[in-house]
């Protein structure tokens, strides 16, 4: 009974564990950001395997491998990893989240201008400094492409 009191404590207080899930943009919610903005940036990316320890890393090159500045590697949660990127003083933080069939960018944190205005779905970023949604999508294409190098 213990046990079933922990586990709920922890989906009730969100801290259990986030799975990349298919991406429905909310119209009425995302105000004067531009649907395909959002999409570039949390649109789900099929692994082409099961593999877990690959998809893992090819995320990690991903990161390494990110046109411009690469992403920094903060720690890894079993499912999903959070990355850093630092560009001029501010920092956008974001949880890449993966199982055996997506990996998904979710919004994780940010300093000052990159901090998210409207966030929903436990990651998705409906409104934030134009940077967020120039930057990030370059780490989601570098993730696809090294998923497919696979």
């Amino acid at each position: 009974m213990k046990r079933f009191g922990i586990i709920a404590l922890l989906v009730c207080t969100g801290l259990a564990m986030a799975e990349p899930a298919p991406l429905v943009v909310d119209k009425k919610v995302r105000k004067s950001v531009r649907a395909k903005h959002i999409e570039a940036v949390h649109l789900e990316i099929p692994t082409g395997t099961t593999d877990l320890a690959k998809i893992r890393y090819a995320i990690v090159q991903g990161m390494m491998l990110t046109k411009g500045r690469v992403w920094t590697y903060e720690g890894d949660d079993g499912g999903s990893i959070r990355a850093r990127f630092d560009y001029r003083g501010h920092t956008i933080a974001v949880r890449i989240e993966y199982n055996e069939e997506l990996v998904q960018i979710k919004f994780h944190g940010g300093s000052e201008a990159y901090e998210c205005k409207i966030i929903i779905d436990d990651g998705i970023c409906y409104r934030n400094h134009d940077n967020y949604y120039k930057y990030t999508p370059n780490l989601r294409a570098s993730i696809a492409q090294q998923l497919e190098a696979l």
